[in-house]
């Protein structure tokens, strides 16, 4: 029993390591302007589109396509290069390209403004999720330290969201966007303090080193049960949640038929509840097996899709939004930290990067044909069918290899790292 409680971490362990505060403080000033971005952009699409799912489809695949083609070179690249120094200069160039929507009329420009953030983007994210692990001291810490840092996204989304629907209501979409370029420039400044100094992979920047790491990253996943599980999984997923996100600013129209700037609010309920299911898996999931909480966290979203495709009520919709809410953090922190925990430092920015290049594969296809179909058919038909499919993934997911060794094994066979 002594040796438990002392191998429990909280997240005061993990904030006193001055490194990952910073990173933890400047997320938190980011994440606060990509909520009031998030649902302006989506906003902004439909008004200049006229109401087009098809249109807030498109967009959705404008912002996956850039990781579907740089997403295997971006995990090479940060792999090889200085995580601190990428993850300045990316925030810097996102702030510059965001301060131009408004200046922007025409939807197709906005499409072009969505390639180009996350283009950067796609370097961004895996070079702080590789950049994690190293700014902490023990394995334990990486849960809580996902915990903490999820659960501010989420209670930037509370606070971001509910900043959308009001400033969109009383002023228009344009002024978020310079708010978020405003955080974007703090971030980087908070990161430029960063004072570790991160492992990279020392070779040759040519043609054949690159295709030989590519294979590397390719090789490793086949090799590896959890990652190669994960993978499997997540990419059925989000082969249904990527064409669920094309659809709920829609179904707020259609279904519910009130304002679209209740999107916003909804939102805000949703991000209350995975705040707080965050906080949870931190302080006390640190013991659970991930696939009790990663399936069961897939298998609700699904049942809530059906849900919500049969709802007119405003009021049972916010309940619905609180449930994917508790849902949505239930899968995603644990998967995270499994990948991190299982994967060694040189390899970790092509296995994050590959992982994100498959997933937004998935949900560039998914968006588009979701959306399509939501014009041709009825929003909803398809995002019933969208619940049902994500809810027999989650079932059959049950059976992968990795799910069962991290239920017999609590994940502890075979890390590296």
């Amino acid at each position: 029993m002594a040796e438990t409680t002392e191998s429990r971490v909280t997240f005061r362990d993990v904030l006193k390591r001055t490194d990952f505060l910073r990173l933890w403080l400047a997320q938190a000033v980011s994440l606060i302007g990509d909520r009031l971005t998030q649902v302006a952009l989506f906003i902004y699409i439909l008004q200049l589109a006229e109401g087009s799912a098809t249109a807030v489809g498109l967009f959705l695949a404008c912002q996956s396509v850039p990781v579907i083609i740089f997403g295997p070179l971006a995990g090479v690249l940060v792999d090889r290069w200085d995580k601190r120094v990428t993850l300045v200069v990316c925030d810097l160039v996102r702030a510059a390209v965001i301060a131009t929507v408004p200046l922007l009329g025409d939807e197709r420009l906005v499409y072009i403004i969505g390639f180009l953030m996350a283009t950067v983007t796609t370097l961004f994210h895996p070079a702080l999720q590789a950049a994690v692990p190293e700014l902490l001291g023990r394995r334990q810490e990486i849960l809580v330290a996902n915990s903490l840092l999820y659960s501010t996204k989420f209670f930037t989304d509370i606070l971001g969201f509910t900043l959308a629907g009001t400033i969109v209501l009383m002023t228009g979409v344009k002024v978020a966007f310079l708010i978020d370029s405003a955080t974007f420039v703090l971030s980087g400044l908070l990161i430029l303090r960063i004072g570790k100094r991160f492992a990279t992979v020392a070779r040759k920047l040519d043609l054949a080193g690159v295709w030989e790491d590519l294979r590397a990253g390719i090789r490793y996943h086949a090799e590896n049960p959890v990652v190669l599980s994960l993978l499997i999984s997540f990419t059925l997923g989000v082969l249904a949640m990527g064409g669920l996100n094309a659809l709920l600013l829609v179904a707020v129209d259609r279904l519910l038929a009130v304002e679209r700037f209740w999107y916003g609010y909804l939102l805000s309920v949703q991000g209350v509840t995975m705040f707080a299911t965050a906080v949870a898996i931190g302080k006390w999931c640190q013991d659970v097996p991930k696939p009790y909480l990663i399936l069961p966290g897939f298998l609700a979203i699904g049942l809530c899709a059906v849900a919500l495709s049969v709802t007119r009520s405003l009021e049972l919709a916010f309940f619905i939004y609180a449930v994917i809410g508790v849902a949505n953090s239930a899968f995603l922190i644990p998967s995270i930290t499994w990948v991190q925990e299982v994967v060694p430092f040189e390899m970790r920015g092509r296995v994050m990067a590959l992982r994100t290049t498959t997933l937004n594969l998935a949900a560039a296809c998914s968006s588009v044909v979701a959306g399509r179909m939501a014009d041709t058919v009825g929003v909803t038909p398809v995002m019933a069918g969208i619940g049902v499919f994500l809810a027999l993934t989650a079932v059959a997911s049950a059976a992968l290899p990795g799910f069962r060794l991290g239920v017999g094994s609590r994940a502890r066979v075979g890390l590296s790292g």
